[in-house]
């Protein structure tokens, strides 16, 4: 399984229309930043989490394959929790926690071509201002797709350096993990071009 890819399922979450569940997850983000309360946010954590069970999803197995996320949580608030404080900490990284689960519960259990749609049905009053919704919605479809090439590209780096025992030195890891992505990213956009579309 590739996180952030559609996963066929016949459940209540799957479901539910894909502007239904697009508004749930921006309604969740507004939500989160009305409140610092730690109590409120795990609160809110738990009830994403719930998601998945009921969309009838493996939890253990997105847990697993969502571990580079897990670990930047974990950088996001040990560095809050140094240079700030723990209550900033947990209030943010709870907060991120909750948009991170909102956003692989809508992507597993959502087809991205029914996004895409919502996405050009919802950006076309934007069409007069010079939006093109239908470029943005690739854009957004392209960031989709490129999630599990950044996890892959991860591992793939993680299990290399640390064959060369050097999987513990942070910059062995992100310099080469930032190359291969540029590298990876240049390819798609020379591909793009090749086929005549014009981002």
């Amino acid at each position: 399984m590739k996180l952030t890819l559609y996963i066929r399922r016949d459940s209540p979450v799957h479901a539910l229309p894909a502007g239904c569940k697009l508004c749930l997850l921006l309604t969740a983000g507004v939500l989160i930043l009305l409140t610092d309360n730690p109590l409120l946010l795990g609160g809110g954590l738990v009830t994403a989490l719930a998601g998945f069970p009921l969309a009838r999803l493996p939890l253990p197995e997105i847990f697993h394959q969502a571990r580079p996320l897990l670990i930047v949580l974990a950088i996001f608030f040990t560095a809050h929790a140094l240079f700030t404080s723990i209550g900033t900490g947990t209030v943010l990284t709870l907060r991120f926690a909750i948009m991170i689960a909102g956003g692989l519960l809508l992507t597993l259990t959502t087809r991205v071509s029914d996004l895409m749609a919502v996405l050009e049905r919802g950006l076309s009053p934007l069409a007069p201002l010079g939006l093109n919704p239908e470029k943005a919605s690739l854009v957004f479809a392209m960031t989709i797709r490129f999630i599990p090439v950044l996890a892959e590209t991860w591992e793939t780096v993680r299990a290399a350096q640390q064959a060369r025992g050097m999987d513990r030195n942070p910059l062995a890891l992100l310099i080469p993990m930032t190359v291969l992505t540029l590298r990876r990213a240049e390819q798609i956009s020379d591909a793009i071009e090749a086929r005549g579309v014009d981002l």
